[in-house]
């Protein structure tokens, strides 16, 4: 059986090409984060490494000047002071490389706290809906890679450059004073290394763009096969062999696509140095051919040997800064453009809770789906009510309450508070004043008060609220009685982890809706986990505990809803019926079919109404 093929395969695309052009935009947009990062440390490493570039010209000029003395039959006092003074020149850019080498290790992890900072914020900032698009995974996936190390790439290339470069003009000035036409000479030979680090950079960015599909694949298998929430299934179905084989597929991948990349990138590189080393060697022979027929003095042929050497060294340095340029430049514009914000229209503040919520014509269709999820909803709750969703699986639900949390925005039909469309609204503004709870509902690894509190993070410290919201949702029992109470950290990832039922945490998360104290409140099967006692508990008590707040509860279970003030019927993304529960079961249509088909596992059937 061959490997199996990548689950996002068909993402992958030919990646954007940065050229030459683009290259001072693309530099200058890391100079701005570096600065925005670490203004301090990156002014004085780009100081430290542009004067130990500076710095090695001086040693060339004193070194002439030591080889005249020797050479002329200067005293051995005047010799011994100007060899004093090279050392003393090699000494001070040694100092200024090694405190640059160490500041740029701190400028290291600020640049990446903030350009990683940059990327939650904004993956946090994204409407939901981005999450359902695999291409924006992909983006996110790079932009993640590139913020850790990209922006740091670039700065310190840049830094190579500018240091490369002090130290070329330096000694371009220093040949120039011997043989002037030994410097465009010689810069001529260094220009293929240029063009070579532009053509492998783009190489390289190609190869890694093409792999984040299937790396993205092998990063979530890895995940499966090491976390705890998959860990019972995959020794239950005995996966691991099936999964770590398409793990090694992937991998496998991955090292044929650097394996290929390497050898390109060596290709160009050994090219351009040959190139650039025959092209030396044609500036050195002439210039060794007047040296032995005594053309050129030997001073002066010596120094511009040397300096000849020298400068190609500084113009090979300069392509390896350059070289770090070209390759990081592609990332950090996809790292650009990721973290530039989306254009929007000025939001409108939200108006106040509503009294009436109506929902006209509503539809919504995720990214990947072929038909809509839901299609010409109307439906209408009233401040105070306790209103139901029920259908069968893939009805359009949670969906529908994604909407009305203004998680997602419809794709078409129109959400309105007391008649007024709220599509202009701020969507965090609308947010807060609504409480939600999904059945997949987060089990965060923090302690339990945090577990809590986290539902209206401002109001943390009030330890009696957080209190009052787990003793309403049954939970403020079993927390007390953890090791360290409300403290206890929850989850047993972690040293000193506690871990809960599946019963327990969601009671926790509960908590967290009501501490969220909010005038709507969303239940997505808020009892799934319970047992049937503390189901029908937490039912008898929930309009006591939710009194003067908008309820609307999603439930599979029609023994839980059937209280309910309304009932809203969902099949195929459309609203099938709604009434009482009285009026949908004297109707006989879907209500009365599924309320019975759930009833006969309980009664008899002659007891069922409408049977």
């Amino acid at each position: 059986m061959g490997d199996p093929p990548p689950v996002t395969a068909a993402e992958w695309s030919e990646p954007p090409q940065a050229g030459l052009r683009r290259l001072p935009g693309l530099v200058l947009g890391a100079v701005r984060l570096a600065v925005s990062a670490a203004p301090r440390e990156f002014a004085l490493v780009t100081a430290l490494q542009a004067a130990g570039g500076l710095g090695l010209v001086l040693p060339v000029l004193g070194g002439r000047r030591l080889l005249d003395r020797a050479l002329g039959g200067a005293g051995l006092t005047a010799v011994l002071a100007q060899g004093a003074v090279v050392l003393a020149l090699t000494a001070l850019v040694a100092v200024a490389v090694a405190v640059a080498s160490s500041r740029d290790e701190v400028l290291s992890e600020r640049l990446n706290r903030y350009a990683m900072g940059r990327v939650l914020d904004v993956a946090c900032a994204v409407d939901l809906e981005e999450f359902e698009r695999p291409a924006f995974h992909n983006r996110l996936e790079r932009a993640s890679m590139s913020a850790r190390i990209r922006p740091h790439q670039v700065v310190q290339g840049l830094g190579s450059l500018t240091g490369a470069l002090m130290a070329t003009a330096g000694v371009a000035l220093a040949l120039a004073a011997i043989e002037p036409l030994l410097v465009p000479a010689t810069v001529a030979a260094g220009a293929p290394l240029w063009l070579a680090g532009l053509k492998s950079g783009q190489v390289l960015y190609g190869a890694l763009f093409r792999l984040t599909p299937a790396e993205r694949e092998r990063s979530y298998l890895q995940d499966v096969l090491t976390s705890r929430r998959a860990a019972a299934e995959v020794r239950a179905f005995g996966l691991a062999p099936h999964l770590r084989s398409r793990w090694e597929a992937r991998t496998r991948e991955r090292l044929g696509e650097i394996r290929r990349t390497v050898r390109r990138r060596l290709r160009i590189t050994l090219l351009a140095r040959a190139v650039s080393g025959v092209a030396l060697a044609a500036v050195l022979g002439p210039l060794l051919a007047r040296a032995a027929t005594g053309a050129m003095p030997a001073a002066d042929a010596g120094a511009a040997a040397t300096a000849v050497l020298l400068l190609a060294s500084r113009l090979r340095a300069a392509a390896a800064g350059t070289d770090q340029l070209f390759e990081a430049a592609p990332f950090v514009r996809d790292l650009g453009s990721f973290l530039r914000p989306p254009e929007r229209a000025p939001a409108e503040p939200a108006p106040p809770p509503f009294q009436v919520l109506t929902v006209e014509n509503l539809g919504f269709r995720y990214p990947a789906a072929s038909r809509p999820a839901l299609d010409g909803v109307d439906l209408t709750v009233k401040a105070g009510q306790v209103v139901a969703l029920v259908g069968e699986n893939g009805s359009g639900k949670t969906t529908l309450a994604k909407l009305l949390s203004h998680l997602y925005r419809p794709g078409s039909g129109r959400i309105l508070y007391d008649g007024a469309d709220v599509a202009s609204a701020a969507p965090e503004e609308l947010r807060a004043s609504v409480a939600v709870l999904f059945q997949d509902f987060e089990r965060y690894l923090l302690p339990a008060s945090d577990n809590i509190a986290l539902g209206r993070p401002e109001r943390a410290g009030d330890r009696g609220a957080v209190e009052r919201a787990a003793r309403a949702a049954g939970a403020d029992p079993f927390l007390r009685g953890l090791p360290d109470g409300y403290e206890t950290l929850l989850g047993p990832e972690f040293a000193g982890g506690t871990d809960l039922s599946g019963g327990q945490w969601q009671r926790v998360a509960l908590a967290r809706a009501f501490f969220r104290d909010a005038p709507f409140v969303i239940l997505d099967e808020p009892t799934a986990t319970l047992d049937a006692r503390a189901e029908h508990d937490l039912f008898e008590r929930l309009r006591d505990l939710l009194a003067g707040r908008t309820v609307l509860l999603i439930s599979h279970r029609f023994s839980t809803v059937r209280t309910a003030d309304h009932i809203y019927v969902l099949a195929g993304g459309r609203i099938a019926e709604h009434g009482t529960h009285a009026s949908l079961m004297a109707a006989g249509g879907r209500y009365a079919e599924l309320f019975a088909l759930q009833a006969e596992g309980y009664l008899d059937p002659a007891a069922i109404p409408g049977r």
